[in-house]
C-alpha cells in the first residue's frame, strides 16, 4: 500500500493546497442497501491505482485470494472517482473514499509506532472493532455498536483524526514519516505498511466490520471535514449499492 499511497498523498496535497473551509459533512447513516444493477462488473483490481473510474459496476475480491469465494460488487455512481480498493474522489475540499477489504492487524500507534501489533489483533469482528476504538491517537466519535447490514451481522464504529499539529506540506508534526497509519489491509505485505490516507485533523472514518460466513470483511468510508454534500452523497450511494457474495 505504501507505493500506492505515495501517489495518493501527492495528488491530495495538490488538491487541498487551495482548499477553503468547505461545507459541513453530512450526518452518519447506515447504508440503505438499494443496489440492484445486473451489469457485468469490472474487477477493480485489474486497473492501475488512482486511474479514473467510469460510472458503472465494479467488483473486488476483498482478501485478494482467488481460492476463497468472497466477492463484493458495487456501483460507482458518477464521474470523478478514481481506482482504489473501492473508490476515492479528490476535491479542493479534501477527499472522500470507500475501502472494501479484509484487515489482519493494526499498527501499534497511529502516530509514533507504525510497526504491526504483536500479537496481532484477534480474528473476530468484536476484536477488530475494539482494537480500532483503542488505537491512539484517533478519537472515537461513534463507539462500536452492533448492526445488521448487507445480510450479515457486524459492528459499526466511527473514528476521527484529533487536532494534531501539521506541517506546511500537510504531514503530521512529530509522527513517524509525518503520517498517521492505522489498519493493515490484504494488500499490505511489508511490515509497517498500513492505511495512511488521512488528510488532516477532522478526517473521519466510518467502519462496518462484518462476519461473512467466517471471513471478517471491513467496509470503510473516509471523509475530509470540508467534503461537499454532493461527494458525500455519492460515497453513500456506493455504500448503498454494495452486494456481498460468498
Amino acid at each position: 500500500m505504501i507505493r500506492a499511497w505515495i501517489w495518493f498523498i501527492a495528488v491530495l496535497l495538490m488538491a487541498t493546497a487551495c482548499s477553503a473551509t468547505g461545507r459541513e459533512a453530512a450526518d452518519s447513516t447506515v447504508p440503505s442497501q438499494t443496489g440492484s444493477s445486473d451489469a457485468v462488473p469490472t474487477d477493480v483490481m485489474t486497473l492501475d491505482y488512482f486511474v479514473p473510474l467510469e460510472p458503472g459496476t465494479y467488483a473486488i475480491d476483498p482478501d485478494l485470494d482467488d481460492s476463497t469465494p468472497l466477492r463484493v460488487v458495487y456501483e460507482i455512481p458518477a464521474e470523478g472517482w478514481s481506482m482504489w480498493i473501492g473508490g476515492v474522489k479528490f476535491a479542493k475540499e479534501g477527499h472522500v473514499g470507500v475501502s472494501i477489504t479484509t484487515v489482519s492487524n493494526l499498527v501499534r500507534h497511529g502516530c509514533r509506532n507504525h510497526s504491526w501489533a504483536d500479537p496481532p489483533v484477534g480474528p473476530s469482528v468484536d476484536e477488530l472493532a475494539a482494537a480500532l476504538a483503542d488505537l491512539a491517537p484517533f478519537r472515537v466519535t461513534s463507539p462500536p455498536d452492533d448492526v445488521s447490514i448487507y445480510g450479515y451481522r457486524g459492528v459499526h464504529l466511527e473514528l476521527q483524526v484529533p487536532n494534531l499539529p501539521v506541517e506546511r506540506n500537510g504531514g503530521f508534526t512529530g509522527c513517524a514519516e509525518e503520517t498517521l497509519k492505522s489498519w493493515v489491509a490484504a494488500m499490505d505485505t511489508t511490515p509497517g505498511d498500513a492505511f495512511y490516507g488521512y488528510s488532516g485533523p477532522g478526517f473521519t472514518e466510518e467502519f462496518w466490520i462484518l462476519d461473512v460466513d467466517g471471513t471478517r470483511l471491513m467496509i470503510e468510508m473516509g471523509r475530509s471535514p470540508g467534503s461537499s454534500r454532493e461527494d458525500l452523497a455519492e460515497a453513500r450511494a456506493i455504500l448503498d449499492s454494495i452486494r456481498i457474495a460468498s
